[in-house]
């Protein structure tokens, strides 16, 4: 079998290339040096041709003389003609012993590493390829292939290095024309447009405040584990992906938080990476606060006057502010814009971000956090803008904590990785240690999600396939396999959570969160200072804050989780709590073909992608705009977006008018509202309905 080119071989090669260019210029006084060297070449293949037909040993391969010594010529030939029997029987014994290993024994080892290779390097290709603008981060491919030393992984034979060279060449779009238009990451767009047609400058101060899995997370642990992670990071760009194909039980014990405490595991260390480049590319080419941050530098925002407040997200926020003191420094750098540049604060937060800064306006009032009064919001917040919020949770959080079957609870690149490396018990414990995630189970109960006879936003049986009420969130066939379990509201999943859960895990879940309602103003006032409250908007007031106005952007329209079908093996229900968090229920994910909303044990319906109608808007919709949720009158503005992607030729992430749950952060007039907002034009953003979501709304009884 012969061997692949090494670098140096690779090296060798443009070297002679590059010798054979030269000759090619004086070629008339070279004649007799190449007729030499074809002689030469022709003897050296007659001479181990010989030794090969007459079975002569590798030592007498030579070519027959006159009497006496040998030339120096014939010694030559001699030698490289031993070179070439030996080669061609290696290559004879190789073949034979491979024809001896089963077939699918061989194709496994040759093409195990090689499809993950190709694979990722594949759907990285598409969405890239598929925005020209985007050559800049194309340009970074060879350094991220480069980085996983893809010819060490393989056989020699089947990925020369040179490949690697070849495909990032091929993809490399730097000779692209300028007439190419795109609205991608890169074209500043639509800022450029907002500043010379409706003359936006800068005015407040902008924080960014990402969501959930999007902030990377790097090592600066020294255990010996550790060590080759020291300051890389180990949830976002390409080390991430090494770290778990490669050393995935170290991997998974930086990921995973200590059990009792909540906190680092000992000798383990991880913590958000900081500046504007902790979220604004999960890896290379693939943004999420990128387009943003872009089009914000048109107005003039540069890092001293937009950050990033980039979290553990991994932490409940209770912990955010014991570990990290995140909360304070949050509240620092806003007091320090007020104080210096007289300038008040924008937060722009995305998905988990919305209740994050639901959490800082309680706690920086509260006596108990902050200490900053009643009217600090109103001082120093001139807007929140939410992007996606999830101010009511997520129903496929309680998949992810029930089963470990994350469906996209992560970011859709990690996705794959982990749906494919890990089961669902090494998911459920990683899952289940992220006391943050436990923040995004939602709430209200069956007030807002519906009960056994319905929920509020019920699909409506209009003729063909029946569709699945969403008011039983877990269902159960009568041959699932689970003995007296009926099936579940969403009060009812979540106390089969609690129970499935081990006691560390209850003691944690009851510690930091509540999940109910508040329907007077007595229950109000008894609470305020509660800090499991500050993060359900149906149990804490907004601030006094009469001069903020809070912005809810989100889209709608895209196939969203609203509940489930589960099955189990012949367990009864006592049964189903396992002290290791073994999940013994798993998603039901037989065909129903007869359902129209149901796929793969998935009941679908309206929402971003990921989150629900329901979550999205309601409070923003509705329950916001009444005295009980809002008694000082803070201004609430409603954008939906209906989402409305390009063709995935044009642009894999949905292009200008997609706004599902992630890509939203790229939508054209999302990112005009932001940019309105924080140019202090806020007052020409106004309500835009699209959805469904206030008929939805007036179904839910909440006063």
């Amino acid at each position: 079998m012969p061997a692949s080119p090494t670098k140096k071989d690779s090296g060798g090669a443009r070297q002679r290339k590059s010798h054979g260019a030269s000759k090619s210029k004086g070629k008339g006084k070279k004649n007799s040096t190449d007729n030499t060297t074809a002689s030469l070449r022709a003897d050296i293949h007659a001479a181990a041709a010989a030794a090969l037909n007459h079975g002569e040993s590798d030592d007498h391969a030579q070519t027959p003389t006159a009497a006496g010594t040998p030339t120096e010529r014939e010694k030559l030939v001699a030698g490289a003609a031993a070179l070439a029997v030996a080669a061609s029987r290696e290559k004879a014994a190789l073949g034979r012993e491979l024809e001896t290993l089963k077939p699918g024994r061989i194709k496994r080892r040759r093409w195990f590493i090689s499809g993950i290779v190709i694979g990722v390097a594949a759907a990285v290709t598409g969405i890239l390829y598929a925005n020209p603008t985007q050559s800049p981060h194309i340009n970074h491919m060879h350094r991220v292939l480069g980085e996983f030393d893809v010819a060490s992984l393989l056989p020699e034979s089947l990925m020369p290095d040179d490949f690697i060279r070849d495909v990032s060449k091929l993809l490399s779009l730097d000779t692209m024309g300028p007439t190419a238009t795109n609205t991608s990451t890169g074209d500043f767009q639509p800022a450029l447009t907002l500043v010379r047609d409706e003359g936006l400058r800068k005015k407040h101060n902008v924080i960014l405040v990402p969501g959930i899995i999007s902030s990377g997370l790097e090592s600066w642990s020294t255990s010996d584990c550790s060590r080759p992670y020291f300051r890389q990071r180990l949830w976002g760009t390409s080390t991430m992906f090494k770290a778990i194909l490669l050393d995935k039980e170290c991997w998974v014990k930086h990921m995973m938080l200590d059990k009792k405490t909540g906190l680092d595991p000992p000798g383990i260390k991880l913590r958000a990476a900081k500046g504007l480049d902790a979220a604004d590319y999960f890896i290379t080419g693939y943004w999420i606060w990128g387009k943003a941050i872009e089009n914000l530098a048109v107005l003039g925002y540069d890092s001293s006057d937009m950050t990033l407040a980039s979290y553990d997200w991994r932490l409940s926020y209770a912990d955010l502010e014991r570990r990290d003191q995140y909360f304070s420094a949050l509240k620092g750098q806003i007091e320090v814009a007020r104080s210096a540049g007289g300038k008040k604060t924008v937060l722009v937060p995305h998905s988990m971000g919305s209740q994050v800064i639901q959490y800082f306006m309680k706690w920086v009032e509260s006596p108990r956090g902050g200490n900053g009064g009643n009217d600090w919001c109103n001082k120093h917040i001139e807007a929140v803008v939410n992007i996606a919020g999830t101010p009511l949770g997520v129903p496929k959080t309680l998949s992810s904590l029930l089963s470990g079957e994350q469906r996209e609870t992560v970011q859709p690149l990690a996705n794959y990785l982990l749906d494919h490396f890990m089961n669902r018990n090494e998911l459920a414990r990683i899952f289940r240690s992220w006391t943050g995630l436990a923040s995004l189970l939602p709430k209200g109960g069956n007030a807002v999600w519906g009960d056994l006879g319905g929920a509020p936003d019920d699909p409506e049986n209009t003729g063909g396939l029946e569709k699945v009420s969403y008011g039983a969130q877990i269902r159960f066939d009568s041959d699932s396999g689970v003995n007296r379990i009926s099936n579940q509201t969403m009060e009812e999943a979540l106390g089969l959570l609690y129970r499935v859960l081990d006691a560390d895990a209850q003691r944690l879940l009851k510690r930091d969160y509540s999940y109910g309602v508040f329907r007077t103003q007595a229950e109000m006032d008894a609470n305020k200072d509660d800090h499991r409250v500050w993060t359900n908007p149906l149990q804490n007031q907004l601030p006094n804050a009469p001069d903020m106005t809070i912005y809810c952007l989100y889209g709608h329209g895209a196939t969203t989780e609203r509940a489930y079908y589960y099955a189990a093996d012949d367990v009864a229900v006592e049964s189903l709590h396992e002290e290791f968090g073994t999940p013994a229920l798993r998603i039901d994910k037989r065909q129903r073909a007869h359902l129209g909303n149901v796929d793969i044990g998935i009941v679908n319906g309206e929402g971003d992608g990921t989150v629900p109608l329901l979550s999205l808007g309601y409070m923003c919709a509705d329950a916001w705009r009444k005295p009980l949720f809002n008694p000082h009158g803070v201004r609430i503005v409603t954008r939906e977006f209906a989402h409305s992607p390009s063709a995935a030729f044009k642009d894999i992430r949905g292009g200008a008018g997609a706004s599902d749950h992630i890509n939203i952060l790229g939508n054209y007039d999302v990112t005009a509202d932001i940019l309105r907002v924080v140019s202090g034009n806020g007052h020409v953003v106004q309500d835009q309905f699209s959805s469904d979501i206030r008929k939805y709304s007036s179904r839910i009884k909440i006063p």
